[in-house]
């Protein structure tokens, strides 16, 4: 089987989603795609042998039903992606045999050794996880031959910290970026930074052992290359470091269209990036109501209601779609050729607005127009995102044939944890005044909704955007809060949220230092 065939006639091919959900790294798409089958688990023997003889393995160097997934330090022609697919059935249910297949561990821990004792990690370890990074002295080699200095490995450790990270396992590219972007100076700078905190040039040189003035203009010149975070307050600028994603990913996309760039920066992913982002507790953006009239409570919930969120800001710009930019032109397509949806869709809000202005990837708009363009969304179809963060730093339009956080949520068939938390509303049908006309499965950007002779059905991969409810003209359909001990509660801010999602991934065993010094115990 080539593709794999979406509801509403939509496909997806194997290759394609690799591509458009970047994000997720190669073990996402892995995860998304149905994963390895059980018997890679059983291919892995030979591999965690060798990983416990000082060998760094990764996924297993074949696996059945027509994948072949390469063993990290070994080159992969196109650079970027460490997974080729070659036809065969796939089924969700087998991703996390497929993590259990692999051991990126040094202390040589399978993933199913951890996933069994990271539960019992206390905050007070995973704190000392977070904040205490490994000092790395010795280079790496690679099979290649290529030579990682090891202030690279360094800073690759620090971002496995931040946010979602970028994955554990390590593969002959995973620090090109990185070296692309920093110098060997830059880097060991970058390390030395407070993580977790928005700091002053003061404050930067006192952390990196340099004058105020030589570390403001540093992280000056690291904020507008889109490698830090810059705000205004008080007259005072903040930094704070950034994580891949949300973060260097998209405040870099003004390069995009660079040959090789979107390339590089996907490849400092390791092949369980993407199952950890999706298993991390929360959510990187969670839908809200696609309009307020379609909620059945009183009032719409604080931090639900985009009318409200861009009521609330004075400073508002607008960017094209990140997973619509970068999706195409890692296909050899131009940005607009991947789907039929508005390019001009990402909102950004108060001081994330103002770096975007700055930083020349958004422009400026008015709340007039603001509001113009999310109605635009929603009279397109579009899941309504906010940031996972009170601030609600950043508004989305996603769709499912298109977006990469909705195809991955797809593609896994909803069976990924993060979801089971992504949104503070629940979806009530009322089935005596529903005339199954099918205007809600026709609306639904995941198309889980399937019409049936008893009427509309819904699938599990609801996401409680209430598009269905825009278009049902008897009113059935309507989204009710959850009650309040069902919601998760939303971090500040963007740091506040890097931290809550490395604090729980640090719980969770996914943080795992690589040091090449440990390669040669």
């Amino acid at each position: 089987m080539d593709e794999t065939t979406l509801e509403q006639g939509k496909t997806l091919s194997r290759r394609g989603f690799v591509t458009a959900a970047g994000v997720m790294g190669a073990m996402g798409a892995l995860g998304a795609l149905g994963c390895t089958p059980q018997e890679a688990a059983e291919k892995s023997t030979d591999a965690a042998s060798d990983a416990a003889e000082g060998t760094w393995h990764g996924v297993a160097d074949e696996v059945t039903d027509g994948i072949t997934v390469n063993v990290p330090g070994k080159p992969v022609d196109d650079g970027a992606y460490h997974v080729t697919f070659n036809g065969g059935p796939l089924t969700a249910a087998e991703q996390h045999a497929a993590v259990d297949s692999y051991d990126w561990r040094t202390n040589r821990l399978t993933a199913s050794q951890i996933a069994e004792d990271a539960r019992q990690t206390s905050d007070e370890e995973a704190k000392n996880i977070l904040f205490n990074e490994p000092e790395i002295t010795q280079d790496y080699v690679t099979e290649s031959g290529k030579v990682i200095p090891a202030v690279y490995i360094a800073l690759r450790n620090r971002l496995l910290r931040v946010g979602q990270g970028v994955g554990s396992e390590i593969h002959e590219n995973a620090w090109d970026f990185l070296m692309q972007e920093f110098t060997e100076d830059e880097a060991a700078f970058y390390i030395r930074l407070p993580n977790f905190a928005y700091f002053t040039a003061e404050e930067a040189g006192e952390a990196t052992g340099q004058s105020a003035e030589e570390a403001g203009d540093t992280c000056e010149d690291l904020s507008y290359r889109g490698l830090l975070n810059r705000v205004h307050r008080a007259g005072t600028k903040y930094y704070h470091v950034l994580a891949f994603a949300h973060g260097m990913l998209e405040f870099m996309m003004n390069r995009y269209d660079e040959e090789g760039f979107c390339d590089s920066v996907f490849g400092m992913c390791g092949a369980d990036y993407g199952y950890q982002s999706r298993n991390q507790g929360s959510p990187m953006y969670f839908p809200i109501p696609a309009e307020a009239d379609i909620v059945g409570d009183t009032e719409i919930l604080p931090n639900h209601d985009w009318n409200e969120i861009v009521d609330r800001y004075d400073t508002l710009c607008v960017a094209p779609c990140q997973c619509r930019t970068f999706t195409p032109i890692r296909n050899g397509q131009k940005p607009g050729d991947w789907c039929d949806h508005p390019m001009e869709t990402c909102i950004a809000t108060g001081e994330q607005a103002q770096y975007y202005i700055e930083n020349g990837i958004g422009r400026q708009i008015d709340k007039d127009e603001c509001r113009a363009i999310l109605q635009r969304g929603v009279d397109a179809g579009m899941v309504i995102e906010v940031m996972c963060t009170a601030e609600c730093d950043v508004i989305c339009q996603c769709h499912g044939d298109c977006c990469a956080i909705m195809r991955g949520f797809i593609s896994l068939d909803g069976d990924v944890e993060n979801y089971r938390f992504l949104s503070h509303y629940e979806l009530q049908v009322d089935h005596d005044t529903c005339i199954a006309c099918g205007s809600c499965a026709a609306r639904c950007p995941l198309f889980t909704i399937e019409m049936t002779d008893a009427g509309p059905e819904i699938g599990n991969l609801c996401v409680r955007c209430g598009q269905c409810a825009t278009v049902c003209p008897t009113g059935s359909r309507k989204l009710f809060a959850l009650p309040e001990e069902d919601r998760f509660p939303l971090p500040k801010d963007m740091v506040d949220d890097y931290y809550q999602k490395g604090l729980e991934r640090a719980k969770r065993g996914y943080i795992n230092d690589f040091d090449p010094a440990k390669l040669q115990a």
